[in-house]
């Protein structure tokens, strides 16, 4: 097929190398279109149960409408609650108690979900000043640096530091 191609590409040629500019990146765009977009997709937010989970119809004191076993992998919805998170299992939307899902590392990004009330601080130390105040279910992004059991961590566009006893990952 490019063989083709070549003799008449190669006649044009001669009479402009506009036209020929433009067949070859109209060439390059065609073949390189569906790479650039696949590339971009993005996968759905997933987590993990860390133990056998409750799955409630609502998060508050709503009745169990399921199990989730430890290991399950399920789809967030991007919906939280104080506490709970939304996700999709067995075909419904259920709510999930946060600490018992692990959001995992994803590539270049890794997250958590606050499992209670926590301050996010401009410093990896308890006296630190307080940015905000985190509410307890919020996901949070992790920088990955971690000191003196302090983790680094964006939350709506604030950076600072979270305890780690305060996180879910």
């Amino acid at each position: 097929m490019v063989t083709g191609f070549v003799l008449p590409i190669r006649s044009l040629a001669r009479g402009g190398s506009r036209l020929l500019g433009a067949l070859a990146l109209l060439l390059v765009v065609a073949v390189f279109a569906p790479i650039t977009q696949s590339a971009s997709a993005k996968a759905p937010p997933l987590a993990t149960t860390v133990l056998d989970a409750q799955a409630l119809a609502a998060p508050d004191d709503a009745a169990q409408v399921a199990v989730i076993p430890r290991g399950a992998e399920v789809e967030l919805t991007g919906e939280a609650a104080p506490g709970f998170l939304g996700v999709y299992y067995d075909g419904q939307v259920v709510w999930v108690p946060a600490q018992y899902l692990s959001l995992g590392v994803r590539p270049g990004i890794d997250t958590g979900v606050t499992v209670a009330e926590t301050p996010l601080l401009d410093a990896p130390m308890r006296d630190a000043s307080e940015l905000e105040i985190i509410l307890e279910g919020e996901a949070v992004i992790l920088t990955g640096a971690s000191v003196d059991g302090y983790d680094a961590a964006s939350h709506d566009g604030a950076g600072g530091w979270i305890d780690e006893r305060d996180l879910s990952r």
